[in-house]
């Protein structure tokens, strides 16, 4: 028997409708469950639920139109609550990613026996999409430190941002949104620290205002640690706080020349323009270090505090 048709048959990964509804019914009486599942097809909005469903299936994840005609409404509808219950949706798209560039074997680890958790997919993915976009962006970082394991950069534009901190809740990496990174990057130093070897990622930020000049390190959920809980060496701990508090330091933003800056300028007011899912964030630019990435914190936060930014 094939893989497929073994786990195609299998009984774990197969559910009966009949057999969910019967359990509403006395004695699995046929004619009530019959009922109920005539009821179910009535119900309001249906169509234009389900509707809904095929349509972001087929344009978030690329979901072949005819394999969805292919089910009926209601099991539609329970794929969906079954997928949203199950999985985060931003996940199941890096997975999907995942699988692309596995079969063009540009992840290294391609045994995928070993891969127990999506954590270990999204690291190996944020390997793989790096190693692919890195001649293309070597202009638009400057990399701090770099070894056999580690790389330390500093993302000078907003493609450079997503593509660096992909597969991170991160702000400044938002898809729909550079207004985030925008602010960051004018405003002080910011450093996206990865592991080359397990794809962990953490990210540093250090305002310039000097009437304000604090550190936060960010984890890939965008949760605010202390430095203590990073992955970082004491060594890597240096370097970053060196390369923020350095008299002569300048932000993001401005690594970049006035004509890199305007050009980057251009690309964001096209996004704008083409995009109407992109909206300007309302802050004004004397954003405190002690904030979330994504959102105003209280002035007088504990800079040891762990804040959840959900």
């Amino acid at each position: 028997m094939s893989r497929a048709k073994n786990l195609r048959e299998n009984s774990d990964n197969n559910l009966n409708l009949y057999e969910f509804i019967s359990l509403f019914t006395p004695d699995n009486k046929s004619k009530y469950a019959e009922l109920l599942l005539k009821l179910m097809k009535k119900t309001p909005n249906l169509k234009s639920h389900v509707d809904e469903i095929r349509y972001r299936f087929k344009n978030e994840f690329g979901v072949n139109e005819s394999k969805l005609n292919d089910l009926n409404e209601l099991h539609l509808i329970m794929f969906y609550r079954i997928l949203d219950t199950t999985f985060n949706f931003s996940d199941l798209k890096s997975f999907q990613k995942f699988c692309q560039l596995n079969e063009r074997n540009l992840i290294n680890q391609n045994d995928l026996s070993r891969y127990s958790s999506f954590d270990e997919i999204i690291n190996q993915l944020s390997l793989a999409e790096i190693n692919a976009e890195t001649k293309d962006l070597e202009k638009q970082v400057k990399i701090i430190f770099e070894d056999d394991e580690w790389i330390l950069v500093r993302p000078l534009t907003y493609l450079s941002s997503k593509k660096y901190g992909a597969n991170t809740k991160w702000c400044t990496t938002q898809y729909n949104n550079p207004e985030y990174f925008i602010k960051y990057s004018t405003k002080g130093v910011l450093i996206y620290c990865i592991n080359k070897k397990t794809g962990y990622k953490v990210a540093s930020f250090y305002s310039l205002d000097r009437e304000n000049p604090e550190f936060s390190f960010w984890n890939q959920k965008d949760s605010r640690i202390d430095s203590l809980d990073t992955e970082l060496t004491e060594s890597l701990k240096k370097i970053i706080f060196t390369e923020s508090k350095d008299i002569n330091a300048k932000t993001n933003r401005f690594l970049l020349s006035d004509d890199e800056r305007m050009k980057e300028d251009l690309i964001l007011e096209t996004l704008r323009e083409n995009d109407v899912m992109l909206r300007p964030v309302e802050a004004t630019m004397d954003v405190n270090v002690e904030a979330p990435m994504n959102e105003i914190a209280s002035p007088d936060m504990d800079i040891h505090e762990q804040t959840e930014l959900n």
